[in-house]
C-alpha cells in the first residue's frame, strides 16, 4: 500500500466550490484577527451561491493574504499573521471559499449523487453515511467522518437529524454545498485479505454532491462543473415512476440527465464508475421470476475487509437482464449514459414507505452504502476482493 508520503508537489488542491485545480504554493491564508477595507466580488458570489445572502452581516472582511519565506517561496501549510500570530486556515484564491484542512495534501474524488426523486436521493445519502461513519472501522478499519464543522453541521440538520431522530421523510436538498468527507487508515497493519488487492490510498478527501434538476436550474455554473469534474456517480432511479410506460419522455427526469450529460461528456457514454441503483424493484418487478433470482437472499450482511466486485457483477448481470426486458427504452437510455464496463446495476427493494403524518416507515434490511463502498474501490481507496470463490449474501 502507497503510504501518502507528502511532499509539495504530490496532490493539488482542488477547490469543492469552485472546481479550481492548483499547487499548494497558490493557497492564501486567512486572518480574523485583521481585516480587509478591500471588496472581494468573489467572496460576494460565494456567498449568493452558498449561503443565500450577497451580505457579510455588516462586519469587515477577514483578510486574505499569502506569505512568503526568506527565500521568497509561498508558504504552504502556516503563515505568519500581521498580529504575530500564526494562521493554517486557508483559502480558495479564486473564489476565497475555506479549504479543507487535508485539502493538497492527500488525494481528492468528488461524488454525484442525482436522481429523479428529492426524498430517495436524500435518504441514500443520509443512509449511506450514517452507516459508514458508524461501520467503517469495524468493516476497513478505517474512518468516515465530516472534514469540517460545515459539513457535520449541514449533514446533522439537512440529512441524520430528521431521518434518525425524528423519522421524518427526507427532504429535497436546500443547498447546492458539498459534503466534504475524510478517509482515513492510519497505524494498523494491512489485513490479509487486502494484499494483492489494488489499495492505493490510506487517506482522501471525498467531496459528495447532492445534484437534481432544480439545482441544475437554480445553479448551473456550479451543477455543471461538479458533474463535468465528478470522479464517479450514485445515479437513483425511481423504478416505480420510470416502469409505467417505458416512454422515456414520460420520466421528465431521465430526459434532463440525458440533456445534461450530452452537454457536458458528448455523444459517448460516460467512462467514469457509475453505480446506477435502481430503487422500489420489488414493487416493480415483484411478480418476475427471474427477478426473484435477483434478490435471493436479500438481507442486512455487512460488507467486511474488501469490496466483492465479482459478487455485484454477477448480481448487476442478471439485474440488467430484468431492466433490458421489462423496461427496453429506458434501459437504452441509460446504455447510452453510462459505458458498460464503468458502470454497475444496484437493485434495491423500496428505501422508506411515507405515513400520512409525514414520517417515514424505513426498510432497514438493505445495505445501501454496498454501491458507495463499491465506488470507493473504483477509486482504490477500498480494498476490491477479485477472487472468483469470493461469495456475499446481498
Amino acid at each position: 500500500m502507497n503510504n501518502n508520503k507528502f511532499s509539495e508537489d504530490t496532490y493539488e488542491i482542488v477547490c469543492p466550490y469552485c472546481f479550481k485545480r492548483y499547487s499548494n504554493y497558490k493557497a492564501l491564508f486567512v486572518d480574523y484577527r485583521n481585516t480587509s477595507e478591500e471588496t472581494y466580488p468573489e467572496y460576494e458570489e460565494y456567498l449568493r451561491y452558498f449561503l443565500g445572502t450577497e451580505s457579510f452581516g455588516g462586519r469587515k472582511m477577514p483578510l486574505y493574504f499569502q506569505k512568503r519565506q526568506n527565500d521568497g517561496i509561498p508558504s504552504v501549510f502556516a503563515a505568519g499573521t500581521a498580529s504575530g500570530e500564526v494562521s493554517y486556515v486557508r483559502a480558495c484564491p479564486h473564489c476565497c471559499n475555506l479549504l479543507p484542512a487535508l485539502a493538497g495534501k492527500v488525494k481528492t474524488v468528488s461524488v454525484v449523487v442525482t436522481g429523479s426523486d428529492d426524498a430517495e436521493r436524500s435518504f441514500y445519502i443520509a443512509s449511506v453515511l450514517h452507516r459508514l461513519n458508524r461501520d467503517m472501522l469495524a468493516g476497513f478499519g478505517a474512518s468516515f467522518m465530516p472534514a469540517d464543522l460545515r459539513t457535520a453541521n449541514l449533514f446533522y440538520e439537512q440529512y441524520e437529524e430528521p431521518l434518525y431522530a425524528r423519522g421524518l421523510v427526507p427532504e429535497a436538498a436546500a443547498s447546492i454545498a458539498p459534503l466534504v468527507y475524510e478517509f482515513g487508515r492510519q497505524g494498523a497493519a494491512e489485513p490479509e485479505e487486502w494484499k494483492g488487492n489494488a489499495v492505493t490510498y490510506n487517506s482522501a478527501l471525498v467531496y459528495i454532491y447532492n445534484i437534481d434538476r432544480d439545482l441544475c436550474e437554480r445553479y448551473p455554473m456550479i451543477a455543471y462543473n461538479a458533474i463535468a469534474r465528478a470522479d464517479g456517480f450514485a445515479v437513483i432511479t425511481d423504478l416505480a415512476e420510470a416502469a409505467p410506460s417505458d416512454d422515456p419522455a414520460y420520466d421528465p427526469w431521465l430526459g434532463y440527465l440525458t440533456d445534461t450529460f450530452r452537454k457536458v461528456f458528448g455523444a459517448f457514454p460516460c467512462d467514469r464508475p457509475s453505480a446506477l441503483i435502481m430503487t422500489k424493484a420489488d414493487k416493480v418487478f415483484g411478480d418476475d421470476k427471474k427477478w426473484a433470482a435477483v434478490m435471493k437472499g436479500d438481507n442486512a450482511d455487512r460488507i467486511e475487509k474488501a469490496v466483492p466486485t465479482p459478487a455485484f457483477k454477477a448480481r448487476s448481470d442478471k439485474a440488467e437482464a430484468v431492466f433490458r426486458t421489462r423496461i427496453p427504452a429506458h434501459y437504452s437510455a441509460y446504455s447510452a449514459l453510462f459505458g458498460r464496463e464503468t458502470s454497475m446495476y444496484f437493485p434495491e427493494r423500496t428505501f422508506f414507505e411515507p405515513n400520512e403524518d409525514g414520517t417515514a416507515s424505513v426498510n432497514d434490511c438493505r445495505i445501501p452504502e454496498a454501491s458507495f463502498e463499491w465506488l470507493l474501490s473504483k477509486f482504490s481507496i477500498l480494498p476490491e476482493n477479485a477472487a472468483k470463490s469470493f461469495t456475499i449474501t446481498l
